[in-house]
């Protein structure tokens, strides 16, 4: 049988523990009932060095390493997505700290390895877009 003819398995009879996930067919347990068994699907991703969601994280880690830095009691809900060129680093935050968003994300481009175009990325010539705001009062109290 050729790849392009293989059959596929959907996630809904993926095998689980050795029994069909959802299923509580007695036959595949020996012949016990599954009742009061429950199963899971455990997943993962796992992506490699220079991914765009590494990227991501360390540079919203560093935004809140910033914050804490000049307040500790900063509060910090931040999220980056980045595309080949462009950072958005969006989220709400409360903290006394004045941080330079720009600088952080470009040292943080830099540590990484990014500083030549031809590397698919440039911290010097990246587009940094910004859309942070201050959290709502109820969220900002803890």
């Amino acid at each position: 049988m050729s790849s392009q003819n293989k059959e596929r398995t959907m996630p809904e009879s993926i095998n689980c523990n050795g029994v069909a996930n959802g299923s509580n067919n007695s036959s595949a347990n020996g012949g016990k009932e599954m009742e009061d068994e429950e199963t899971f699907l455990f997943t993962s991703e796992s992506v490699g060095e220079g991914h765009p969601d590494k990227i991501c994280d360390q540079v919203s880690d560093a935004i809140l390493d910033a914050h804490l830095e000049q307040d500790p009691y900063a509060k910090v809900a931040c999220e980056t997505c980045t595309k080949t060129g462009m950072v958005l680093v969006c989220g709400e935050i409360t903290s006394k700290a004045n941080v330079d968003y720009q600088k952080v994300v470009r040292e943080t481009i830099q540590k990484i390895g990014y500083d030549d175009s031809n590397k698919g990325f440039d911290y010097k010539t990246c587009n940094i877009l910004l859309a942070l705001e201050q959290q709502c009062i109820e969220i900002a109290r803890g």
